[in-house]
């Protein structure tokens, strides 16, 4: 099922989603399609696209913290799998 999501700023590397979506679900950026790898909630992130190991997490166009194991296109993205070093 095709699922509605924001992309915030051009330079951002998650979207985020503007209504529940369960795995498998598609989410459309700017024409580009993004699968879902897992159930993710309303107004949460997903990364749409692949994010190598340490690399950071934009969002609003600023970095937000960081993702020490990376993550696939796809994947959601919270305090699990993302780390940030601001005001440490």
């Amino acid at each position: 099922m095709l699922k509605k999501s924001l992309l915030i700023n051009p330079a951002d590397t998650v979207v985020v989603l503007l209504e529940n979506a369960r795995k498998g679900d598609i989410i459309d950026i700017g024409g580009k399609t993004v699968a879902l790898l897992e159930d993710v909630e309303f107004a949460h992130k997903v990364a749409h696209i692949d994010h190598p190991k340490m690399s950071p997490v934009v969002k609003y166009g600023e970095e937000i913290g960081y993702l020490p194991d990376g993550a696939p296109a796809g994947a959601w993205i919270h305090s699990h799998n993302m780390k940030c070093d601001r005001g440490r």
